[in-house]
């Protein structure tokens, strides 16, 4: 299967859950990333804000926070992701795609090799820990700047497959937890 009909099979799969069937696949993901050493060992963790249908990441950031660590949430700028540091969700705004993101000064690139931890979101996942992205290609021109981080891959169970189509040049995650 190409990864156009990869995606569309994967909508479709998301299509079946209510809102509030995700939720506690959400929370539970959450609690396995809160139980994780890699998480508490990290200092700058790169989040995201969730759209609708992906995993809801919003108690990782919360806990990140408020434990004092430097979270950092991408921001759509033209075709690229840039990084902004989290100060608190009175300082969002929504932003391309109705995103809510932060607002401030964007964190500098020249920095991103300080990101211990970053969690990712996907379409879908494979057992090989490859990302299937949603097509616009923001984290594959995102994901090699982040040299030094432990990338953890972040999907719903019905996302994830056996094997999903590759490129040479995608970055694979150290990790992926559903």
């Amino acid at each position: 299967m190409d990864k156009k009909a990869l995606r569309a099979e994967i909508r479709c799969r998301k299509s079946q859950y209510p809102p509030e069937d995700l939720r506690p696949k959400s929370q539970t993901i959450c609690e396995w990333i809160l139980d994780d050493g890699v998480f508490w060992a990290s200092h700058y963790i790169l989040l995201y804000s969730p759209l609708p249908d992906e995993v809801d990441v919003t108690p990782l950031i919360s806990a990140a926070f408020n434990a004092g660590k430097t979270v950092l949430l991408p921001v759509v700028n033209g075709d690229n992701l840039v990084l902004k540091r989290f100060a608190g969700f009175n300082y969002m705004s929504t932003g391309a795609y109705n995103i809510l993101e932060p607002v401030g000064e964007i964190y500098p690139i020249s920095e991103y090799h300080k990101i211990d931890l970053a969690v990712i979101p996907g379409m879908s996942f494979d057992a090989h820990r490859h990302r299937l992205g949603r097509g616009k290609g923001y984290y594959d021109r995102l994901l090699p700047h982040l040299t030094q981080a432990y990338k953890m891959g972040v999907c719903f169970d019905f996302q994830y497959l056996e094997e999903i189509p590759n490129e040479d040049w995608d970055v694979r995650m150290e990790e992926v937890v559903k």
